[in-house]
């Protein structure tokens, strides 16, 4: 996926909308970022990607995948993974997308999200 899809896909879910995290575009929902691309030395062509901590070493401790996790996100203790979205699957891209737009929405947004679409929490 490009990042062009990957902020469509994000900006089809309730409250969010496009930004800039550190002059990179973003995605956030109630006023906080759920993922943005990344395209420094440390992490080129990459899209950081909101998760919950406890998922953070399962999807980085397989070297062999498109998620990673960089010095300086554990440095700022940022609970978020790195993906190389031209080697991720999309369907599984778009299932950490779902993740971390659940994960950062407002409690309101997110309950209502979860009844309209059948979803348990």
């Amino acid at each position: 996926m490009t990042w062009e899809e990957i902020e469509a896909f994000l900006l089809q879910f309730p409250d969010t909308e496009a930004s800039l995290s550190w002059g990179m575009p973003g995605v956030k929902t109630g006023g906080r970022l759920v993922a943005w691309w990344r395209d420094r030395d440390d992490s080129p062509g990459s899209v950081a990607v909101k998760v919950d901590r406890s998922e953070l070493e399962a999807l980085t401790e397989d070297p062999g995948t498109p998620y990673y996790y960089i010095e300086h996100f554990r440095k700022a203790d940022l609970s978020a993974v790195l993906v190389r979205p031209d080697e991720a699957e999309p369907d599984e891209l778009r299932e950490l997308l779902t993740e971390a737009w659940l994960l950062m929405a407002t409690p309101t947004v997110r309950e209502a999200w979860l009844v309209e679409n059948g979803e348990d929490e």
